[in-house]
């Protein structure tokens, strides 16, 4: 049984049209439709409102359909991946704003300190975006 047949059973057992149930949850029709045949889910933020309002373990929901599992872990790997790009782009782009910034200023004791923190900023962001390469290229493989 997977989550579609778990989201039928449902609405059928509550007496609602595929408009029904999708108004509950401001959705179309044709997302219960897609839902109810496999063909996308809902998101999690969805399937707690569902197990909320009906009363229905989230456990009964997902641990029978693999598919959503593995959907899930799909989008936990690419978030995490995006969350690890977005804190390289920080350091890497900090630390070069940091640098040429120092470029056009007059020489002095702060604007040594603020190049050499510039640079272990850039350091730190290809340090993380290695360690991050990495980390995808591992995804591709195991998803290959």
């Amino acid at each position: 049984m997977n989550i579609g047949n778990q989201i039928l059973n449902v609405r059928k057992e509550k007496q609602l049209t595929q408009e029904e149930f999708g108004r509950l949850f401001h959705v179309t029709r044709q997302t219960v439709s897609n839902w109810e045949n496999g063909k996308s889910y809902p998101d999690l933020q969805i399937l707690v409102s569902m197990s909320n309002q009906f009363d229905i373990s989230l456990d009964t929901l997902l641990k029978e359909d693999s598919k959503m599992v593995q959907s899930i872990d799909k989008e936990r790997s690419i978030g995490i991946i995006k969350h690890e790009k977005s804190i390289v782009d920080f350091f890497t782009g900090a630390g070069t704003g940091l640098v040429v910034s120092c470029l056009f200023s007059p020489d002095s004791s702060v604007r040594t300190t603020v190049i050499i923190i510039g640079i272990i900023m850039i350091g730190i962001g290809w340090y993380k975006k290695s360690k991050s390469d990495k980390k995808v290229f591992q995804y591709i493989k195991e998803h290959d």
